[in-house]
């Protein structure tokens, strides 16, 4: 089967990602925290406010809001539920 050749495209000499340095490209890694949302029975993350006092998110799927607070005395879970 042949495709067409304007589908193809050349990445030769270029990185994983498409890039040449993907250092370059993929910016400031940010903090997160990985959620179950029952609601919807999906993953998501929720990301450290601009105030740096709470994670923040929505269920991919109908975008209902989650957060967790940050604080002393907080936890070394990664992944949690939301409901």
């Amino acid at each position: 089967m042949t495709g067409d050749p304007r589908d193809r495209i050349d990445i030769e000499g270029l990185g994983a990602r498409g890039h040449d340095d993907p250092k370059e490209t993929l910016g400031p890694r940010r903090k997160f925290l990985s959620v179950h949302f029952k609601c919807c029975a999906t993953y998501g993350r929720l990301y450290v406010n601009n105030e740096q006092t709470h994670y923040e998110g929505r269920c991919p799927r109908c975008g209902a809001r989650t957060s967790a607070r940050i604080g002393p005395g907080g936890s070394d879970q990664r992944i949690f539920d939301a409901s």
